[in-house]
């Protein structure tokens, strides 16, 4: 029987093909020599991510950012080194113009003139020598970023940020968490994706056949005793986990990705950096899109509100806290374990399979004495693995919203990538065990004594 591909994998071997990957990028294990023009602007804005306090800077507007800066940059790159072009126009000055003008304008629109890409991009051009084949490159650059944000000139991304929401009454409805208290991305859906048709193109299953389900309950129970603030059923590697990839998506994965392309050429890296996110940010607008279609309740609301759901599995807790904030959006899917895993997708397949690599987290501190700063992984999938479980451990996701990308919920219609991929084993799409054993009703006694 064939394995069918997760929505995530498909997103991101859309986006892929979409922005004109190849499957022929060779393999390569980590960053060596000086970075090139591509990789400099991909530091450049994650060290701008970097210096900024924590929520400052949303994942889905960070993600977007991102891709649109990068496209505009392997556009760039591409139109300079056309044979038509080669020799007479700078391919590093049409990237420089390229990033320059579509970060300034995207990142503008939250920061104003508060970043630092005019600065980056003067040292940029500095660097290169005066003449024709600079401003060429420059002029090259411009037109590509002017192509990408006319793309987009319609679109309003602080409207669908804060576009209204109005919550549901029933139970299992999303009502906004404390403590901030408010609702972001409502609209979010409205905004166009760049390697999918469409955000509602792999919409999500519902997440439960009833909030009176058994599954429901085993899920509802797990998050109470494992998700909670301060004692919990967590190990400590486990508290490690929680706080280690709380860091924005794109943020992350960009600096996986710099670990694990190195001796890829400048347009390969072009390519690379462009599929990966815009596959996340289709992954995370995909989410979203689920999101408010189920408007699904988080584990806060549900521990807190146990008493009405009608499954008498559940224990109503008053005073539950998750182990960290909870994002101002409903509970399922998770964008957070999506994007991993198209971004895991992108790695494996365009830089390579099972590349070892470590990985150090700025949100780690968190775990306090668990802390563990740095992270040795086998493989992207197993990042994304871990990524995706570290949302249960945090308390802030169900079980069932932490897919990451292995689950066997859609068909893909690319079936020359299909062919050429091979799918993932069970073994492969296993979550960590549940906590807890033993039947529902002896597993629901322990989870009311280590509650009381």
């Amino acid at each position: 029987m064939k394995i069918k591909r997760s929505p995530f994998q498909i997103i991101a071997l859309f986006s892929a093909v979409l922005i004109g990957l190849a499957l022929l990028m060779p393999a390569r294990a980590f960053a060596t020599g000086g970075a090139d023009s591509i990789e400099r602007w991909n530091i450049a804005m994650t060290d701008f991510s970097a210096g900024l306090p924590l929520f400052a800077l949303t994942p889905m507007v960070e993600m977007r950012a991102y891709a649109m800066a990068h496209i505009a940059m392997l556009n760039a790159v591409k139109s300079a080194s056309h044979p038509s072009s080669a020799g007479s126009t700078s391919v590093d000055a049409a990237v420089a113009a390229a990033a320059h003008d579509v970060l300034v304008v995207e990142f503008g629109k939250f920061f104003g003139s508060n970043t630092p890409f005019d600065s980056v991009y003067t040292a940029e051009l500095a660097a290169i020598p005066d003449g024709t084949a600079e401003n060429r490159g420059i002029a090259v650059g411009q037109a590509a970023a002017a192509a990408m944000l006319a793309s987009r000139a319609n679109e309003d991304v602080l409207g669908a940020l804060n576009a209204p929401y109005t919550p549901g009454t029933k139970p299992g409805d999303y009502q906004p968490t404390p403590p901030t208290n408010f609702v972001s991305a409502a609209g979010w859906g409205a905004l166009s994706t760049f390697g999918v048709r469409s955000s509602a193109q792999f919409r999500a299953p519902r997440p439960y056949s009833s909030l009176r389900s058994l599954e429901y309950a085993m899920d509802v129970n797990e998050i109470a005793v494992l998700g909670k603030a301060g004692v919990s059923a967590r190990s400590s590697d486990q508290t490690a986990i929680a706080f280690f990839w709380f860091e924005n998506g794109s943020f992350a994965w960009n600096r996986i990705a710099r670990k694990l392309s190195g001796g890829l050429s400048l347009m390969q890296h072009a390519r690379l950096y462009a599929a990966l996110n815009a596959a996340m940010s289709d992954a995370i607008a995909t989410t979203l899109e689920s999101k408010f279609y189920y408007n699904f309740w988080r584990p806060l609301t549900a521990i807190r509100a146990a008493d009405t759901d009608g499954n008498p599995l559940t224990v109503k807790d008053p005073y539950w806290e998750p182990a960290f904030i909870t994002p101002p959006v409903p509970d399922y899917p998770s964008g957070h374990a999506a994007a991993g895993a198209a971004a895991a997708e992108v790695l494996d397949a365009l830089v390579g399979p099972n590349l070892p690599f470590q990985h150090t987290s700025t949100t780690a501190s968190a775990a306090g004495p668990d802390a563990t700063l740095t992270r040795s992984y086998d493989s992207a999938l197993d990042a994304a693995r871990e990524n995706a479980f570290s949302r249960m451990l945090v308390g802030i996701h169900f079980r069932r919203a932490a897919p990451w990308g292995c689950s066997r919920v859609a068909m893909s219609p690319d079936t020359s990538w299909s062919e050429r991929r091979s799918c993932r084993t069970e073994a492969d799409c296993a979550m960590p065990p549940r906590w807890g054993s033993g039947p529902p009703w002896v597993w629901n006694a322990s989870v009311r004594g280590s509650r009381a």
